[in-house]
C-alpha cells in the first residue's frame, strides 16, 4: 500500500493529481468516498486536466478530457460523451483508512 493523501486534502467534488508509475492517477472525491483513475484519456492518450488539478466538467458532475471534452463518470470512469463514449478510464484500487487514501498495489 502507497499512502496518497489525507481525504480531506482534496475538496469534496474536487480531483487531484498524484505520481503513479511513468505518469500520473487522477483521485476523485465526493463526500466520504473516493475512486482513482489512470491520468489518461482512453482516447487520445493524453493527461485529463486542463490546467494543475482541474478535472471536473464546468457543472462539477463529471470528470472531463481538456483535448477533446469526453465527459467520464466519477464513480465508474466510464466514458458518457466524446470520442471515446463507451470505454472507460483505467482503474486504481485504493482504500480509505482512518482518513489516509491509500493505493492498492
Amino acid at each position: 500500500m502507497q499512502a496518497l493523501c489525507s481525504l480531506t486534502e482534496i475538496p469534496d467534488g474536487e480531483a487531484r493529481a498524484f505520481p503513479y508509475r511513468d505518469r500520473s492517477l487522477v483521485l476523485v472525491r465526493r463526500g466520504l468516498k473516493a475512486w482513482a483513475y489512470v491520468n489518461r484519456c482512453p482516447h487520445a492518450g493524453v493527461e485529463l486536466q486542463w490546467q494543475e488539478n482541474r478535472f471536473m466538467s464546468l457543472d462539477g458532475t463529471q470528470l472531463q478530457c481538456s483535448t477533446h471534452g469526453a465527459l467520464f463518470n466519477i464513480d465508474s470512469g466510464y466514458c458518457t460523451w466524446g470520442p471515446c463514449q463507451g470505454r472507460s478510464l483505467q482503474s486504481l484500487s485504493i482504500s480509505i483508512e482512518n482518513g489516509i487514501v491509500y493505493l492498492m498495489e
